[in-house]
């Protein structure tokens, strides 16, 4: 059996910090064998997110083999750096032309998980078509891979659910993130993939996403929301995150942290 813990929207720098003091207690818990965190909103810059790579290598230093990232992967003035970290991924449905990669295999005492990042247009309006994208990656990867992870970073519960029925049984888990908001219908597809509309964020709680809300709601107010400024919420951090239990290429089961 394999145990893959995935962590959800990580916001913040107070969402690290967390992490620094709690994941220790949840990886002895649980015991996985492979951990993922989605981590583009690690960082605020100014109007944005991203990450930073002193934050990145303290995310990495808890034991996480592989970041996630969607629409604020290429936000923050470190963006490229970070996009070239050996264990960074992007979106891999968008431009090959923009930096980093979109797909990746970890190997662990003898199991190789292939990990894909997904946007949806939902979150990603440039972002091309993630059925394609992800058939040529399961062409390429063959039999290279012994389980497959999608984290699909998107609004729309119609597409991500759409991808995972269409996807059953070639992928091991498909589980969605962007939202911050975690979602109650995790369960185990019929041809064994496990999957979830949102994971959820790891971030303050006490806002609108992680975040501050009166920027916000003045920016609706005014009509230049994109031009609000991120301040992080107060509030005690909640955890998003998840495990999967996985026998081979199929999902045993999967439990919200």
């Amino acid at each position: 059996m394999t145990q893959l813990l995935f962590i959800g929207d990580v916001v913040g720098q107070v969402a690290l910090e967390y992490l620094e003091a709690e994941l220790p207690k949840v990886i002895t818990h649980h015991q996985p064998d492979f951990i993922i965190a989605n981590a583009e909103n690690l960082d605020l810059s100014g109007l944005g997110f991203g990450m930073r790579p002193p934050s990145l290598e303290r995310l990495l230093a808890l034991g996480v083999d592989l970041v996630t990232g969607g629409n604020h992967s290429w936000d923050g003035p470190c963006a490229e750096e970070v996009q070239l970290h050996p264990r960074v991924l992007r979106p891999l449905n968008y431009s090959p032309a923009a930096p980093g990669k979109g797909a990746l295999v970890v190997e662990k005492n003898g199991y190789r998980l292939g990990v894909m990042n997904l946007a949806g247009k939902s979150a990603l309006p440039w972002a091309d078509d993630p059925v394609t994208a992800s058939e040529r990656q399961l062409v390429a990867w063959g039999g290279a891979v012994d389980g497959v992870l999608v984290d699909f970073h998107g609004e729309s519960v119609f597409e991500k659910l759409g991808f995972a029925f269409l996807f059953d049984g070639r992928v091991s888990a498909v589980l969605g993130t962007h939202t911050h908001v975690p979602t109650l219908d995790a369960r185990v597809l019929p041809g064994g993939m496990a999957y979830i509309s949102d994971v959820g964020m790891t971030g303050p709680s006490g806002g609108m996403q992680g975040l501050e809300p009166e920027p916000l709601i003045a920016g609706m107010r005014n009509r230049l929301s994109h031009r609000a400024e991120f301040r992080l919420a107060g509030g005690g951090v909640e955890l998003g995150a998840v495990t999967v239990e996985l026998d081979q290429g199929k999902a045993l089961g999967i439990k919200r942290v």
